[in-house]
């Protein structure tokens, strides 16, 4: 449902997607606002899709897909998550938005975003909450299993999630409709897993913003801001932290 007022329905859908954007980024208590006060100086957003948080003005974007339907069009980095191209020490913050799930080795990926951040500097995560997705029936991933991860994995994509996650997902009340809007949006079938992979359409992990806390606790940083909710997206959680000076 829109967020504009029902004339809205009238305009052409560009001008109304902006509307709603800007609307998104300026009302009282929006996840932007709440960017912009926590995340000062120069920073890299990883994956900003098409609706970013960080402020163009003084944000990097880094995407990894520039030509699927949710990637970024012309970001300033094309690589990996995980091999950011950039000096140690480059920002002072970092936002990452529904990405974190999709790095298959969470710790490496963590690793990398700090290295590429300030002392001081603002890591902000933004994560669907695993009991308000379609991963509800997954199990939440432990800190022991991203450490095991780390000592494990290759760059080689890591298949082990996949029957678990099938069980999950195919336990969903309304698993059909999920799989039919999943194969409309992608032209993919449900459990294609090479275009999966390919495209990194897969939550390899699950959190709520407990297992988070915990993560960035392990890491050494100091906790700056923790939501169960997000006021505008009420998936998704907040867990905002700072790199140890």
């Amino acid at each position: 449902m829109s967020r504009l007022s029902p004339i809205a329905s009238l305009l052409p859908d560009s001008l109304r997607q902006h509307l709603n954007a800007l609307y998104a980024r300026y009302r009282p208590g929006s996840t932007h606002r709440l960017v912009r006060r926590l995340c000062a100086g120069q920073g890299i957003e990883i994956g900003p899709g098409k609706h970013p948080y960080g402020d163009r003005g003084r944000t990097e974007y880094l995407d990894k897909h520039t030509d699927n339907k949710d990637g970024t069009r012309s970001p300033d980095l094309v690589a990996e998550a995980s091999a950011i191209p950039r000096a140690d020490a480059s920002y002072d913050y970092l936002i990452a938005s529904h990405v974190l799930e999709h790095c298959q080795n969470t710790l490496k990926t963590l690793h990398e975003w700090l290295r590429v951040l300030r002392p001081g500097g603002t890591l902000f995560l933004i994560l669907p909450h695993g009991d308000r997705t379609f991963d509800r029936h997954r199990a939440k991933t432990t800190l022991a299993h991203h450490i095991e991860d780390l000592a494990k994995l290759t760059d080689e994509p890591d298949r082990s999630h996949i029957e678990e996650i099938e069980l999950g997902w195919s336990a969903n009340e309304n698993f059909a409709l999920e799989k039919r809007e999943y194969e409309r949006q992608w032209g993919a079938a449900m459990w294609d897993w090479d275009f999966r992979f390919a495209n990194d359409v897969i939550h390899f992990h699950v959190w709520t913003q407990d297992e988070i806390v915990e993560v960035v606790r392990y890491l050494g940083m100091k906790l700056v801001y923790v939501a169960e909710t997000m006021p505008d997206r009420p998936d998704s959680f907040i867990v905002v932290a700072r790199k140890a000076l």
